[in-house]
Order: C-alpha cells, then sequence, then structure tokens
C-alpha cells in the first residue's frame, strides 16, 4: 500500500514524541522524590509532559487526579495524530484506540457489578472521550446489574460475546471476569484484524500482522504463566479456556508441552528454548514473567527504531506512551508506601 503523503506527518511525530521520552535517568530522579507534589513538579518541569500538566499545581494534586491528566494527554495525543490519517486508514486508528477504551470500561463496570460499587463508575469514567465512544457512558453509568449492562451494550459487538456469561446462580451471581476479559479481547483483535485485512497491503499489513500476532502470543505467554504460577493444579486444557484466540497458527505441540510442565520457571524454559515466537529472543521470552507493561516495552522497542510505516509507529507510539503512564502510576504509589528508589527502579520498564 502506498503511503499517503498526508500520513507522513503521523511516522514524523511520533518518531519525534519517541525521541522525547522520559529515560533512564530522569526515572531515576522521579523514583527519589518523597510525595506525588514533588513526582508531579518534576514532570512539570523537567520532562516533555510540561504542556500536558501546564494547569496542574503539584501541592494540591492528588494521585488520581495526575493519572486522569495524563491518560487525557495521552488521549490528546491520539486527537492530534488521527487528524492526519486518510478517509480509508481512519477507521483502523480509532478502532485500535477507542474500541479498547470502550472495552477496558465495559471491564471496570463489570469489576464494579461483582464488587456491588457500580455507584463509583461515574467517578473515574474518561469524559474527554465520551463524545467519540459508541457506547453511552451516561447509560453505562447508570447499570447495576450483569443484565443491565447487557441491556446498555444492545445493538454493539460487545453484547453477544458477553451474553454467555450472564449468571444463572440467583443466590451469588457472580460474574467470570477473566472469561468476559477473554471474549471482548477475542471481539476486539477479530474487528481489529478485519479492518487491517481491507486496509492495508504490503509492507504495511505485514508489520501489523507481526506486531499483533506477537502480541497476542505474548500475552497467551502471561497467561499461561501466571495460571501456572499461581494455580498449578489447573489442566493445560483448562488454561488454553482462557488464551486468546490466536492470530496467526500458533506452535501447539511446544504450547502444549509447555503447558505441561510443572512449575511457571520450567514453562517458560520450555517456551524459549523451543523458540515460541520466531525472531523473539531468550530475553525476549524472559519479559512473559514481567506482564504486560514488559510486553509493550518490548514491541515498541523493536519496531519503532525500524519501521517507515505510519500505522506501525502510530501503534509503537501508543504502546510506549501506556507503558510510560503505567511507570509514573507506580513510582507514585511506591512512593506513597515508602520504598527504596532502587527498589522503585525494579518495578518499572525502560526503553
Amino acid at each position: 500500500m502506498r503511503t499517503d503523503f498526508s500520513e507522513n506527518a503521523i511516522s514524523a511525530k511520533v518518531h519525534a514524541l519517541y525521541g522525547r521520552r522520559i529515560v533512564r535517568s530522569q526515572y531515576e530522579e522521579l523514583c527519589r522524590k518523597h510525595t506525588t507534589s514533588e513526582i508531579a513538579a518534576y514532570l512539570k518541569e523537567r520532562t516533555h509532559l510540561t504542556e500536558v500538566l501546564n494547569t496542574v499545581q503539584p501541592a494540591t494534586v492528588r494521585s488520581d487526579q495526575l493519572e486522569s491528566i495524563l491518560h487525557k494527554g495521552r488521549y490528546n495525543k491520539y486527537l492530534d495524530l488521527v487528524k492526519y490519517a486518510t478517509p480509508k486508514t481512519r477507521e483502523f486508528y480509532r478502532s485500535y484506540v477507542l474500541n479498547l477504551v470502550e472495552i477496558q470500561l465495559i471491564l471496570q463496570m463489570i469489576r464494579l457489578i461483582n464488587i456491588g460499587r457500580t455507584s463509583e463508575f461515574i467517578v473515574s469514567y474518561p469524559a474527554f472521550a465520551e463524545s467519540d465512544l459508541r457506547i453511552g457512558l451516561g447509560k453505562l453509568s447508570k447499570v447495576k446489574t450483569y443484565d443491565e449492562l447487557l441491556e446498555a451494550l444492545e445493538g454493539t459487538e460487545y453484547h453477544d460475546p458477553l451474553l454467555r456469561y450472564r449468571s444463572t446462580d440467583k443466590k451469588n451471581p457472580v460474574i467470570n471476569y477473566a472469561g468476559c476479559e477473554m471474549a471482548l479481547m477475542n471481539c476486539y483483535y477479530e474487528n481489529l484484524k478485519a479492518i487491517v485485512s481491507r486496509t492495508f497491503s504490503g509492507e504495511t499489513r505485514r508489520e501489523i500482522d507481526d506486531i499483533l500476532a506477537t502480541k497476542i502470543a505474548l500475552e497467551n505467554g502471561i497467561i499461561g504463566y501466571r495460571l501456572k504460577k499461581y494455580y498449578p493444579d489447573m489442566t493445560p486444557e483448562d488454561i488454553k479456556g482462557y488464551m486468546l484466540d490466536f492470530w496467526r497458527e500458533p506452535p501447539m505441540k511446544l504450547l502444549d508441552t509447555a503447558l505441561r510442565a510443572k512449575t511457571a520457571e520450567d514453562y517458560l524454559n520450555t517456551l524459549k528454548n523451543g523458540r515460541y515466537i520466531a525472531g523473539i529472543g531468550d530475553g525476549e521470552i524472559q519479559s512473559i514473567g514481567l506482564g504486560s507493561q514488559a510486553i509493550r516495552s518490548l514491541l515498541s522497542q523493536r519496531y519503532m527504531r525500524r519501521t517507515q510505516q505510519p500505522a506501525v509507529a502510530f501503534v509503537c507510539y501508543m504502546f510506549h506512551s501506556e507503558m510510560e503512564i503505567d511507570n509514573i502510576v507506580r513510582i507514585v504509589e511506591a512512593v506513597r508506601y515508602g520504598m527504596d528508589p532502587s527498589e522503585i527502579m525494579q518495578l518499572l520498564v525502560i526503553i
């Protein structure tokens, strides 16, 4: 697919943003701060987040406010980038970001339904994105039960995948959160796969296919690792029931062998020794043990520096910017608990 001239601006802007990312020395400074106010002041004065935080008063900002402002800033960057998309590619950019926001909101509501605190949804939903979402946040905020959630999602692609998880136990109607998450994420990737197929061709399509297939394989690696670690008695078939549908044909024999391992570490070693994912090295497979944040770092670093495709650069930037916010949130929480700076650094994923 020929890259439209206007979309070259996306690639240029993304690489400029990546060049201004928070680096290790800045993270080390942040880890030495003692309060949320000190962290906010440093971010405002010494990092690329100056503009995002220009109206923030560091002395009075709360940690939840800081996180919300950072997410809003990331969303505004998305809006700035998507302005340069062509009519043909705009659906991909929109679906990649906004469908995931919608899924995260639905999962948040399911968590609140399970603990009986649905009234808290209105406090935390991202009002700044409301006009761009297809699910009505006003309607969603009134939900009290899972049946009401299904009713609120009627007519969207999320309704049918969630229908099967309606609880039949009236005395203890706890919703299977993990099952709902898997169903929604499979819906997300299937939709994205179809959009990529009809929107892109050539190198762009190949690289997007590669990055998303790798992400799914690594995410499944995480699921297997965690279930092996925390639920060692689960059978391989039960574990596979919690995994995402593969974007490409996986090495099933290798995965089956790994899932029969006695420990989580043996599971990781089996994947590593068997080259679970083509082109992924031993150290990268080890990132499965560190979780989703490490995977976003791995994929961002792997593709950002070599791609010339605007859509791929965009995906890498969205990975990286989310990871950066996760790092800041972890620092704020760790500082609150008085952790040593060197210990905090171990919690971060840094490119």
